[in-house]
């Protein structure tokens, strides 16, 4: 009897690990943009409003994130960003943090937002996206989200070359991250 239930045990742990070993993970779909150009409208922390077609971005590389306080991987990869700002921004770059909040009021949502910006001494743009609710309604040309970040670029002619999920920091990602964006810059020499 007691060695009945052993093989049971046995038996049921075998088939388990056998469907464990056998399933495929279900691949992370990156996001897209229906179009060839990211258009937004969007809000900066003072309120004035900043567009796709603002003269900030023309004849630059522009390297968006969609991001989130609230978010973990986000948040360990503004260093990078910070870091590559002060590097290439002379070079042509501009990076660019579209920012979707847990607080649908506009003015605490960009109060939160003046502070973290502060306290992580960001040197590059931020937006207001709204809160993370709004999403799809502040940009609807992505599609396929699937949680932030989101990371984008944009060659100088102002099209979407790339849109990927970010993952967070890791040394390969600012490395291959850093790799692209002189790349790009290339384009603008």
């Amino acid at each position: 009897m007691k060695c009945r239930k052993s093989i049971e045990i046995l038996m049921v742990i075998c088939l388990f690990l056998i469907t464990v070993i056998t399933i495929e993970p279900i691949p992370k779909i990156d996001p897209e943009v229906n179009g060839d150009v990211l258009e937004f409208n969007l809000p900066d922390l003072q309120g004035n409003i900043v567009n796709n077609a603002d003269s900030l971005f023309n004849g630059k590389v522009v390297f968006i994130t969609i991001w989130g306080t609230w978010c973990p991987p986000c948040r360990s990869e503004i260093p990078t960003f910070i870091d590559l700002q002060k590097k290439y921004k002379e070079a042509g770059l501009v990076i660019l943090a579209i920012a979707f909040e847990k607080n649908e009021d506009d003015e605490l949502r960009r109060e939160q937002l003046k502070r973290f910006i502060d306290e992580q001494k960001i040197n590059y743009l931020v937006l207001d996206g709204g809160d993370v609710s709004e999403f799809s309604n502040a940009l609807p040309q992505i599609e396929n989200v699937d949680g932030l970040p989101i990371e984008i670029f944009i060659g100088v002619n102002g099209k979407v070359i790339e849109i990927r999920n970010g993952y967070g920091y890791s040394e390969s990602w600012a490395e291959e991250l850093e790799e692209n964006l002189q790349n790009l810059l290339a384009d603008i020499n």
